[in-house]
């Protein structure tokens, strides 16, 4: 019977062992469960980024329409100051013969002594 006595103990030992490991799998389905609750925060607060990265990518796709647009406009505004440069400078050469004939005339006959 001794060798019946030691079996039991061994098997009550493996009893208690085994409730033992019983004890701490539940402890790590706890922190577990822990660690999934984290995740799904982190998993929503990615969520909330990506809108938000959504919302940047909507509104630099609209600010790069309105600079196409002032870019156009301002390409519409320099080709107009350059045109008025180049109709300026026979403009000013036209205005100074006139002036020059002007003060000509004026030289060659006083206004007071021409009539």
């Amino acid at each position: 019977m001794a060798g019946s006595d030691i079996t039991i103990e061994i098997l009550k030992d493996i009893r208690q062992a085994m409730r033992g490991m019983n004890k701490r799998i539940d402890g790590m389905d706890k922190r577990f469960d822990g660690i999934d609750k984290r995740f799904d925060g982190i998993d929503k607060r990615f969520d909330g980024v990506d809108q938000r990265f959504d919302s940047v990518e909507e509104r630099l796709e609209l600010t790069n329409q309105r600079l196409d647009i002032t870019n156009e406009r301002l390409g519409v505004v320099e080709s107009t100051l350059l045109t008025l440069a180049r109709r300026q400078r026979p403009t000013q050469k036209l205005a100074k013969a006139a002036a020059e004939a002007a003060a000509a005339a004026a030289a060659a006959c006083p206004a007071w002594n021409c009539g």
